[in-house]
């Protein structure tokens, strides 16, 4: 399907917004979301509408269409296979990797991305964590791992995903060595919106809003 990069990215933000605070979604959350105006997302809007990509009722909001979220999850995938080539071959960090994938995702063949994940091994998951949907655009239902805000204080963790789509929380957790395969005590968690953690590599407390910490998964370590 011929789309433009900026559609694209239209696509993946309803996706997104939709996973995370459900349907249908407000055109002032994807204005925030993509940084444009509210007359830019209308105008966008009414294109995917046309093309049955969304469905878009004006003072309601949109919805991805089937044909819409396919759009969606072949992208994911194209971006998550990218990550993980770029980590595991170019060196590239884990809080690097999603803004190349960003720009190289709209960029690459089906069959590139066949051939890619046949090289890389047909991978699960990506540096984050993250699922990658597999041939066929199917995403697991559930994940695997269990949200940091779950967990209680003297709990020893290992970090299994972490949240990387916001650059400053990227920037957050790396500057304080938090990230997959980190090992974590749960120091305490606060009834004013704080998770803290001591990372085992630093041993300093770091304290992680909670909104942060519920989308942070991790795996209880046997003490």
């Amino acid at each position: 399907m011929d789309l433009s990069p900026v559609a694209e990215d239209y696509l993946k933000a309803i996706y997104y917004l939709e996973t995370e605070n459900g349907r249908p979604v407000r055109t002032s959350d994807i204005s925030e979301a993509l940084d444009v105006t509210s007359p830019t997302v209308t105008s966008m809007l009414d294109t995917l509408d046309e093309r049955e990509l969304a469905n878009y009722t004006p003072y309601q909001g949109v919805e991805l269409t089937d044909r819409g979220r396919e759009v969606v999850l072949q992208l994911v995938r194209n971006h998550r296979l990218l990550e993980t080539f770029l980590m595991e071959y170019l060196d590239y960090s884990w809080s690097a990797v999603h803004d190349e994938a960003d720009r190289l995702e709209h960029h690459v063949s089906d069959e590139f991305t066949r051939r890619l994940a046949a090289f890389l091994g047909e991978p699960a998951t990506d540096p984050h964590g993250d699922p990658i949907p597999d041939a066929d655009l199917r995403m697991p239902d559930e994940s695997p791992y269990t949200p940091l805000t779950e967990f209680e204080p003297d709990d020893r963790v290992t970090v299994e995903q972490v949240p990387h789509r916001d650059p400053d929380v990227r920037e957050y957790l790396s500057r304080h060595r938090i990230g997959p395969g980190t090992r974590l005590v749960v120091e305490e968690v606060s009834p004013i919106d704080l998770v803290t953690v001591v990372p085992s590599s630093t041993g300093a407390s770091v304290a992680l809003p909670t909104h942060v910490a519920r989308r942070i998964g991790a795996r209880a370590v046997t003490k």
